[in-house]
């Protein structure tokens, strides 16, 4: 007798009922068969996807408890001295806020004290800056003029000597334009806030050259991941974000 590759069913003759038979039958031929339809192989079951879990917000008290870096000094009400308002000398934004004499609660002048705005960690001091040149300022307006305002170099060359203080969770403060920088405020040090850290001065701006001390103030920035603190929101939120800065918390 011919047989299928697997197997094959033969009905028997007989006259009494066979139907409970036949069924079992064919349940063994399709399991020997290994299914249905030759060469299936079985399918697993996927494995549930494993949940990302989202990260935890920063405390808002890295956000709070901070000193005006100009002892006595309070924030600018124009908006044309706090983030996001155009600097057209650069063709560029501003990224922080510009503490001069006027528009302030205290006399901004060349040499005016610096303080750290929280404790932490300095992580730039640029002790052995060198004053813009007309060189490097021609050079800064030919990159700007081909588009690259917002290189960090050219941003880098405008803000002139420099302290970068480091207070973690992602956040550092920039203190820029400075005259000079205080005695023990190096690379690696640690500083306590509401302590001097730099004097007041204008290096880094194109007035450095023309009409020097003419446009002295300190520029302040709050650093926040990759960005500063209030980029790209609307003068009101950012006027209530850095004013929420030098609130106490809780």
């Amino acid at each position: 007798m011919d047989t299928a590759p697997c197997m094959q069913v033969t009905i028997l003759q007989s006259t009494r009922p066979i139907f409970a038979f036949l069924v079992a039958v064919a349940v063994l031929a399709v399991a020997a068969c290994g299914g249905i339809f030759a060469g299936d192989e079985p399918t697993a079951t996927p494995a549930p996807p494993t949940p990302t879990s989202t990260p935890a917000p920063p405390p808002l008290s890295i956000f709070r408890n901070f000193v005006v870096p100009v002892p006595g000094g309070c924030l600018p009400q124009s908006d044309a001295l706090m983030p996001n308002a155009p600097r057209e000398y650069r063709g560029g934004t501003h990224e922080g806020v510009d503490f001069y004499s006027y528009d302030n609660c205290v006399d901004v002048p060349l040499g005016a004290p610096v303080v750290a705005a929280k404790d932490g960690l300095v992580i730039r001091a640029d002790l052995d800056y060198t004053p813009l040149t007309q060189q490097q300022l021609d050079e800064a307006n030919r990159r700007i003029g081909l588009g690259d305002a917002d290189a960090f170099e050219v941003v880098d060359l405008f803000r002139g000597r420099q302290v970068w203080i480091d207070h973690g969770n992602g956040i550092v403060t920039r203190y820029a334009h400075l005259a000079s920088i205080a005695e023990g405020v190096v690379e690696g040090a640690r500083v306590a806030q509401g302590q001097t850290i730099a004097a007041v001065g204008d290096s880094g701006t194109p007035e450095s050259l023309t009409t020097p001390g003419a446009e002295a103030h300190l520029h302040w920035e709050v650093r926040t991941g990759e960005t500063y603190l209030g980029a790209g929101l609307p003068p009101e939120e950012v006027a209530a974000i850095y004013q929420q800065l030098f609130e106490p918390w809780p």
